[in-house]
């Protein structure tokens, strides 16, 4: 077990802070991958005096006795009746008072009480669930969800930001990095030397927080990958734990196997030269369309992220996609890394991680990306006209051509040159190289991709 000497700073402390700020907020729900740090954050927020004298953390998967409490008519002083005899409750002060729905999605009416209650202001209220993206999360239950009666937060492992804020780094130090990237100019040899190396250990280990902890307090980077590569496994484990309505379990074992393959045919895909992912070479029996349902599912949960392609490189970037071609990529780069052999590791501190480097180096610009809020897509025809990622940025189609070190960007030279045929775009190349701006073309290093969207209100980018 990792000590608990080390308190992570993340994200979500600063947007809890404005959503609780906030006049007449809505009450929060926080969704994400398991093994985030939702729980955590939530708890540390919500029993620090500063904000509430008295939290009623209630866990739906720990204890589903509770469930049925949400049965009857969801006002909240019948709620707070059923639970006090459930439960011991202490004395609820309006106004200094949060009650915490954990694994909300066990418990659907609990969810769906949040509207009901959305105009009683006595108490905060905050949800959390890691299987909220999943349509039907209740098999057989068609309870309502409370669409517009939340302030959603969707959580997302560790970036490269809240691990150098993890490893002791400092506003001033980090701000060196936004202040390089909006003056499109080089940091010192020394600065961009030191944020290589430091974004080299996060790609080794991932943003999984019990890993980041291990690793800052042990330098010891195998065993925290080993973390990851639990986590990962009990990410997998999972899928066979989940349980509908009725109790029983959501999936049947070959429907496991399937969603266990299409994860793990991750980087076989990845390491080809288009990168595309193909459904039909998803094992397990009974696979519906060719195993498309096991990929959206753990799309829907957060384990992955599929990045379509498009017909044109052209905004609106959405109506241009191509819903049947997609590429596959972990939601976070430490699974894609845990899947790799050791000697990955390093390789990859030394900067020389061979064939496998085009992989990795997309990966990480997808994980970056997705968890800026930022939606992502590529651009491939069969005549080899191939652009990394496509992205709209302020309103503009961007082509981002990820490189491992540097390069010429043939094919986005090519798609720049005929916007009669591809629409009007622009180039950003993202390699080992520092900051720099040339005829139009700008270039950062990898450790700055997280800079290229805003995760508004938090991160204006002017």
């Amino acid at each position: 077990m990792v000590p608990e000497e080390l308190e992570l700073h993340r994200h979500i402390d600063d947007w809890l802070a404005k959503w609780k700020a906030t006049p007449n907020h809505k009450p929060a729900l926080i969704k994400g991958i398991r093994q985030s740090g939702k729980t955590h954050a939530i708890r540390k927020f919500a029993f620090d005096k500063k904000n509430y004298d008295v939290v009623v953390y209630l866990n739906f998967w720990d204890n589903p006795e509770l469930i049925d409490v949400f049965d009857g008519k969801l006002d909240m002083d019948r709620i707070i009746t059923e639970l006090s005899v459930k439960l011991p409750l202490p004395n609820l002060v309006p106004g200094k008072t949060v009650f915490i729905f954990d694994e909300v999605q066990e418990c659907p009416r609990a969810l769906l009480s949040l509207k009901t209650n959305e105009a009683d202001r006595r108490f905060d209220f905050i949800a959390s669930g890691s299987y909220l993206g999943v349509n039907g999360y209740v098999v057989d239950d068609d309870t309502p969800k409370p669409a517009g009666s939340t302030e959603p937060f969707d959580m997302r492992t560790m970036d490269f930001e809240e691990f150098l804020w993890a490893k002791g780094y400092k506003e001033e130090q980090i701000s060196l990095l936004y202040q390089a990237f909006e003056e499109r100019k080089p940091l010192s040899n020394s600065a961009h030397e030191s944020f290589t190396r430091l974004f080299r250990e996060y790609l080794c280990i991932g943003g999984f927080p019990e890993a980041v902890k291990n690793f800052v307090l042990t330098n010891n980077i195998y065993t925290s990958l080993q973390i990851t590569r639990r986590i990962t496994k009990d990410l997998q484990d999972d899928f066979g734990r989940r349980r509908g309505k009725d109790k029983k379990p959501l999936f049947q074992p070959n429907e496991v196997a399937r969603i266990r393959s299409a994860f793990s045919l991750i980087p076989s895909f990845l390491g080809k030269e288009n990168k595309r992912y193909i459904v039909s070479k998803i094992g397990g029996r009974g696979a519906k369309d060719g195993g498309k349902d096991a990929l959206d599912y753990l799309k829907d949960t957060g384990v992955i992220l599929k990045v379509h392609n498009l017909d044109v490189p052209a905004t609106p970037l959405a109506v241009n996609v191509i819903q049947n071609q997609y590429k596959v990529f972990p939601s976070d780069i430490g699974m894609l890394v845990g899947l790799l052999e050791d000697g990955a590791t390093d390789a990859i501190i030394a900067g020389n991680l061979g064939m496998g480097k085009g992989m990795v180096y997309e990966a990480l610009v997808a994980d970056a990306l997705h968890k800026r809020g930022g939606n992502l897509f590529y651009f491939a025809k069969e005549t080899g006209l191939e652009l990394d990622f496509v992205v709209n940025i302020e309103g503009n189609a961007t082509i981002l051509e990820v490189k491992s070190v540097t390069g010429n960007a043939k094919s986005a030279k090519t798609v720049m040159a005929h916007p009669e045929h591809y629409g009007e775009t622009r180039l950003i190349r993202i390699t080992a190289a520092n900051v720099g701006c040339e005829n139009g073309v700008l270039t950062i290093p990898h450790y700055m991709a997280h800079l290229l969207f805003k995760w508004s209100p938090i991160f204006p980018i002017k």
